[in-house]
């Protein structure tokens, strides 16, 4: 082979990998030019968001901006990188500066609303879960204005809940969840369970009679069964009825009975007047006797010093003190019949004055009846709120005035909700029956055993030491759970997480139960089924 064939062999290779490079180069300059594009128009929309931030640093990515639009020297877009760097680390500084601030001034408004008295209690359990959520920093501010929602709607409920009294508290929740019920429904036609669920713990709450009570767990009952808003609205009114109803009854007995003692009073009244007038009758001629003699007396006395003899003094002596004899015994005649009279009229007052008191007492002990009755939950027949909140209260009081070993138990059934809905609210309720009268039974007399709401119990204890509380505790949990449960042929372990502590000086009433009720729910967080103490 000539030198000339193996030269231009060797030229071809070199042509064909030239124009391999060539190729090479011009996709990699492709790629890179459409990497570029992308990486421009990134940053242009990344500059677009951090908009409004700081008003020089727009400015300097508005005009690194135009330094792209117009393929600017890299020099000249180093530069401007520089400078926007500089900005965007002052800027982070800043930032920070801000969320410690914002974090610092969050939590202390959540401790401030956490000292105010009479919050609701699942006010106060949000609240609880809000701060122990913003415990640490945010990486943003952005990230806390969610928090500041939650925080502001909490405010707003804390001062309604301020705003409302104590008695029309219950009757207006109800009426604020059907307005918001109604609300929901002008744009969402699914029932809101979770309002469904507090609706149906303020009916819980409610105290009538025996007959209108069972009428409202009944309905509350339908309510829980619900699909609809149509249906949840005529469930509310009916359970508006039922409360009317119950007033109405109510009324109605006291209207009767103040009628009857008004009917009673009257007569009192007329007997009073009557025995009055009739003794001042009685003085009136009392009075005339009186007289009477004294004219005679007077007269007899002038006859003896007129007299010219014995004779004449007899013979009219004798006269006048037959007038006087005659006067003095119809005015003994007229005595015995007043004083007959007068003991007539003031028996038939007496009578009238028992009857009054047999009305009054009957009265009374009906309202010693609906007030033992007001104390007492429906359901478990244990003591209920408005019971514990007295009894806790004046525990308090007593410990603050002469210290005792005072502790508060906070109890919670594990997984109720899931027996409501997998074996219905009917074997719900009969779990707390059989619940309550086993804790019931099985707490010391030293113990005051109440239904808090739900499937919440609580217990206060007085003269008792923490090792012998847990030990009574560990032994009622042990019980609890031994407890024979059968639903639809299923046998069903029951257990209870429980939180307890001790009263201290530096106690209220809200710190002490939040305390225990926060040992509780550490007590669910880890396994359920025990006792802490806190």
């Amino acid at each position: 082979m000539s030198t000339k064939t193996v030269a231009d062999k060797q030229s071809q290779a070199l042509q064909q990998k030239l124009k391999t490079a060539i190729a090479s180069r011009s996709a990699l300059e492709e790629d890179f030019k459409a990497q570029s594009s992308l990486l421009i128009e990134f940053i242009n929309k990344l500059s677009q968001v951090s908009k409004g931030i700081n008003l020089k640093l727009d400015n300097r990515l508005a005009q690194l901006r135009t330094l792209f639009k117009k393929s600017a020297p890299i020099t000249d877009i180093e530069l401007k990188i520089a400078d926007i760097s500089k900005l965007l680390q002052t800027h982070s500084v800043t930032n920070e500066q801000n969320i410690a601030q914002l974090h610092q001034q969050f939590n202390q408004s959540g401790k401030n609303l956490q000292k105010i008295n009479g919050l609701p209690d699942d006010l106060r359990r949000k609240l609880r879960a809000l701060l122990a959520d913003t415990k640490s920093s945010k990486e943003s501010l952005s990230q806390y204005a969610p928090l500041l929602s939650q925080l502001l709607s909490l405010y707003d409920i804390a001062l309604k809940a301020k705003a409302q009294s104590t008695e029309q508290a219950p009757l207006l929740s109800m009426t604020q969840s059907k307005q918001s019920l109604g609300a929901s429904n002008s744009t969402n036609d699914k029932v809101n369970s979770e309002l469904i669920k507090q609706v149906s713990k303020r009916l819980s709450k409610i105290h009538l009679s025996p007959q209108h009570t069972q009428a409202i767990l009944a309905i509350n009952k339908k309510l829980l069964k619900d699909v609809s808003n149509d249906d949840v609205l005529l469930h509310l009114i009916e359970v508006f009825d039922v409360i009317v109803d119950d007033l109405k009854t109510e009324r109605d007995s006291a209207k009767i009975f103040l009628t009857k003692l008004s009917e009673t009073l009257s007569t009192v009244q007329i007997a009073v007047k009557k025995t009055i007038s009739t003794c001042e009758k009685n003085q009136e001629t009392n009075a005339k006797i009186n007289i009477k003699l004294q004219t005679q007396m007077s007269d007899m006395t002038d006859t003896v010093k007129k007299a010219m003899s014995l004779d004449m003094v007899k013979i009219d002596i004798n006269s006048k003190l037959s007038s006087i004899a005659q006067t003095l015994e119809e005015k003994t005649n007229f005595e015995q019949q007043q004083q007959q009279l007068l003991a007539s009229q003031l028996n038939e007052m007496a009578s009238k004055v028992a009857k009054l008191e047999k009305q009054s007492q009957q009265f009374a002990k009906e309202l010693a009846e609906q007030h033992r009755k007001n104390r007492f939950d429906a359901l478990t027949k244990l003591h209920n709120r408005a019971a514990f909140d007295e009894y806790f209260t004046l525990s308090m009081v007593h410990f603050q005035n002469e210290p005792f070993d005072l502790a508060i138990v906070v109890m919670d059934i594990d997984n109720f909700k899931n027996i409501n809905d997998t074996y219905g609210h009917t074997a719900g309720d009969k779990t707390l029956q059989v619940i309550a009268k086993t804790i019931q039974k099985k707490v010391s007399k030293n113990g005051f055993v109440a239904r808090y709401g739900g499937e919440e119990f609580v217990i206060i204890y007085k003269h008792t030491k923490k090792a012998a509380l847990v030990n009574e505790l560990n032994l009622l949990n042990k019980h609890i759970a031994q407890l024979p449960f059968k639903f639809k042929n299923t046998k069903v372990s029951i257990t209870l997480s429980m939180g307890v502590t001790h009263i201290t000086q530096e106690d209220n009433i809200h710190t002490a139960f939040e305390r225990a009720d926060e040992a509780m729910y550490k007590a669910k967080s880890q396994g359920k089924n025990q006792v802490i103490y806190s």
